[in-house]
């Protein structure tokens, strides 16, 4: 896969407040919806459809990037699209049982490789 760059200012997650610091809850309130929102798979799956819909620049960027945890970034994203809770609270992730993050990390691996699989169709 061909490695694509867009400047900061294209990437839609960046208004959306992927980057921010503070959520508009409180710390354990953020960690513990990110937590809820990996539980519900149905809602994860919704999330990260939107992710590709509405965040086209930003994920060239970042799912380009096989040097990154592009697992990770497409749940921090979908939990950002969908709550508008930051990527900084991603330490939810955690509060799962390893089942749990086995199923988030499936679930994530299984919609990168439909995303992958369109990109290839459409080049």
């Amino acid at each position: 896969m061909n490695r694509i760059y867009h400047p900061w200012w294209l990437w839609e997650c960046y208004p959306a407040g992927f980057y921010d610091t503070k959520a508009k809850v409180e710390d354990e309130v953020a960690r513990n919806m990110y937590k809820t929102f990996l539980q519900d798979l149905k809602a994860f799956g919704a999330g990260m459809d939107r992710v590709f819909a509405e965040w086209p620049h930003s994920c060239e960027q970042f799912l380009t990037n096989t040097s990154m945890n592009r697992i990770a970034w497409l749940g921090q994203s979908a939990m950002c699209i969908t709550t508008g809770i930051p990527s900084c609270y991603r330490g939810g992730f955690k509060l799962l049982s390893q089942e749990e993050q086995d199923a988030a990390d499936a679930l994530a691996q299984e919609y990168l490789t439909k995303w992958e699989n369109k990109r290839n169709e459409n080049i």
